[in-house]
């Protein structure tokens, strides 16, 4: 069995995991790593957590954009996205397995999720963001193929769980 359970990704320093917003993803942080001004924080899965976590809660907190993946299993994963501005979006990493598990959103439609990716990266200042390869890393990448998209550096692990 893979991997059940949230990543937060958001801007940040190492008071983050203990915001609320973020913390409701998950009772356990497993790994923490840092990526520039930016932190990846994976949680456990919280027994009955929200089908739809409140990414907004995360940007509002953090002041900046903030993406929160469910993976599941490693087989799939949906990152949830949103703007302080508010405006959300949804990713789906491996949409077959994401329909096997049903966890493929209904309305899902991965244009439209290359072009919300866009606007999300901009106004994060993500600027190296291309959509070619946004497409390719929803279609046949990980979220950690859509961070470097977007220029985020390579993490840097500070916390894993024993």
């Amino acid at each position: 069995m893979g991997y059940w359970g949230w990543i937060i990704v958001a801007k940040g320093d190492d008071t983050l995991k203990k915001e609320p917003a973020v913390a409701a993803h998950g009772r356990t942080v497993l790994g923490e790593y840092v990526r520039g001004d930016w932190r990846e924080i994976w949680l456990d899965e919280r027994p009955g957590a929200r089908p739809s976590p409140s990414v907004v809660e995360v940007a509002a907190a953090t002041g900046a954009p903030a993406l929160a993946v469910h993976v599941v299993d490693e087989d799939c994963a949906v990152a949830h996205a949103a703007t302080p501005s508010g405006r959300c979006w949804k990713g789906v990493f491996s949409e077959e397995a994401a329909r096997e598990y049903a966890m493929l959103p209904p309305d899902y439609r991965r244009g439209q999720a290359v072009a919300d990716a866009l606007v999300w990266a901009s106004e994060a200042g993500l600027s190296r963001a291309d959509a070619r390869r946004v497409e390719a890393a929803f279609r046949d990448g990980w979220y950690s193929d859509l961070l470097r998209c977007f220029g985020l550096p390579e993490g840097v692990e500070i916390h894993r769980a024993a």
